[in-house]
């Protein structure tokens, strides 16, 4: 799969943004998800808003929400970083972090994962500071909304209070079949209501997984010629 290469602060860390995490292949079903899209694909896109925090379980969209800003202003030429704190929290974060308030766009995936790590938690403070002396935007993620942090230094909890927050509501299954339907028309794939069904309750139930699942049915249905039915299915994952 096709990523956009990016290099972060000193460490000159190479990361990636996934290519299937774009604005057009995020299903924003009815309600307050297609609000929280059309504000970072609009207002926050044209700097109306510089500073962004969503919030919401994991596999609510959120990652896939920042990287598709990310690849946005990338694709309108404007310097962009995405930060998943999954993978960077063990690392030193004065250096991961040194020089992104120069950059147009930096989105911090995840940062409750630090909320017990005081070296993490002074560095970003400082860099709240640089990136609002210099107009960096900020798109930050957290499982739960900032009053709920309980970060271990206050004022950057204050600091991530004064953001525009969003919640990202949960989905139901009927949402994830909706979801996994949307995203097999996106690779050419037809996906019938008992396909769909047959993964959601045989496949791990996080979104995510289902998706992975979908992209090894596209990898499997190209080689052997063959539609997503329901004994292809089985077939392929030994069910």
């Amino acid at each position: 799969m096709a990523s956009r290469r990016l290099v972060t602060g000193q460490m000159g860390l190479a990361l990636s943004l996934r290519d299937d995490c774009r604005f057009d292949n995020f299903l924003a079903l009815p309600g307050s998800r297609q609000q929280i899209v059309d504000f970072i694909h609009q207002q926050f896109s044209a700097e109306q808003e510089r500073f962004v925090y969503l919030w919401g379980v994991e596999g609510s969209g959120r990652s896939h929400l920042l990287q598709a800003a990310c690849h946005h202003w990338a694709s309108n030429n404007r310097k962009v970083q995405y930060l998943p704190l999954a993978d960077l929290h063990s690392l030193p974060p004065e250096q991961v972090m040194a020089g992104l308030e120069n950059v147009d766009l930096v989105c911090i995936d995840e940062v409750n994962l630090i909320a017990d790590q005081q070296n993490w938690l002074e560095a970003l403070f400082h860099f709240f500071n640089r990136s609002r002396d210099s107009g960096t935007c900020l798109l930050v993620s957290a499982d739960v909304p900032p009053v709920r942090l309980a970060l271990g230094l206050a004022d950057l909890q204050s600091r991530l209070s004064t953001a525009t927050v969003f919640q990202m509501d949960t989905y139901i299954d009927a949402d994830k079949i909706c979801i996994l339907q949307f995203r097999a028309d996106c690779l050419g794939l037809q996906l019938s209501d008992e396909a769909a069904g047959l993964l959601l309750n045989r496949a791990p139930r996080q979104l995510d997984s289902l998706i992975e699942r979908l992209r090894e049915l596209d990898r499997s249905s190209l080689i052997h010629q063959r539609k997503l039915t329901v004994p292809f299915i089985k077939k392929v994952f030994g069910w």
